[in-house]
């Protein structure tokens, strides 16, 4: 247990050998990556040096690779780096994936244009350790990006209640409100700090078998939209999305 964040990383470890094993694990859908990369970075990504800190099996990596980037994928879970090298042998000469623990990373100083998160913050209860390493490991200039689940979203902390009740859940997942991350972040030197939501559904719904056909992240809107419509009446723009997406700018 690290007295920092107070996260399981014994936990941790464990509970992502065990995804290693029944499947290639990403957070997100490529389409949603690919969203988040051409609005922060762009297309080309020649020259750059990525840091993708929790990459699980690789798949926002290797993306980065494709555009040109130099990536160094950091995980804790020995099992999904080692699926990960297994899984883009193609992107071998641009991707260097290792295990390792983000509030302590084996990185230089000042060697990264970018430092992404791709559904990694939520598994710390405490961040300021591993924010103050993604802020050491970035240029002047370089770019903090992540994308984290809504905590002001309703939708989504339903569904956290009743994955939680499943066991479906990490050791240590914690929803983030997206304001607070702002305010630590600008309070770390960050500038530019801006976030947006994103996902905007109803995922309780994907909780039970008996659903999940009808209502994945990609079906059931017919009924989900009008739902959604007549719930964001009542809320903020930032409660409207289960994730957000948080980009910052080193001085």
């Amino acid at each position: 247990m690290s007295a920092t964040s107070g996260q399981d990383k014994f936990g941790e470890a464990r509970f992502w050998d065990k995804v290693a094993g029944q499947r290639v694990y990403a957070a997100f859908d490529q389409s949603e990556y690919e969203a988040v990369i051409d609005r922060c970075l762009g297309t080309d990504l020649s020259g750059k040096s990525i840091i993708d800190i929790g990459s699980a099996s690789g798949v926002s990596a290797a993306l980065f690779a494709a555009r040109g980037g130099k990536v160094v994928g950091v995980d804790i879970s020995p099992e999904l780096v080692s699926q990960a090298k297994s899984l883009w042998q193609e992107y071998a000469d641009r991707i260097d994936f290792m295990v390792g623990d983000a509030e302590k990373l084996d990185l230089a100083d000042h060697s990264a244009d970018v430092v992404f998160f791709g559904g990694v913050l939520h598994h710390f209860p405490v961040r300021d350790k591993v924010y103050d390493e993604a802020i050491r490991v970035l240029r002047s200039g370089g770019r903090f990006i992540a994308i984290e689940p809504n905590r002001l979203d309703v939708f989504e902390l339903i569904e956290w209640a009743v994955a939680d009740l499943r066991g479906k859940l990490a050791p240590s997942e914690y929803p983030i409100d997206p304001q607070v991350m702002r305010q630590d972040l600008i309070a770390r030197g960050l500038s530019d700090v801006l976030f947006w939501t994103t996902r905007n559904d109803i995922p309780v719904l994907n909780q039970f078998p008996v659903l999940r056909h009808f209502f994945s992240r990609q079906r059931g809107f017919r009924l989900k939209r009008p739902i959604l419509r007549f719930v964001d009446a009542f809320r903020a723009p930032e409660a409207r999305g289960t994730f957000f997406v948080i980009q910052g700018v080193k001085r």
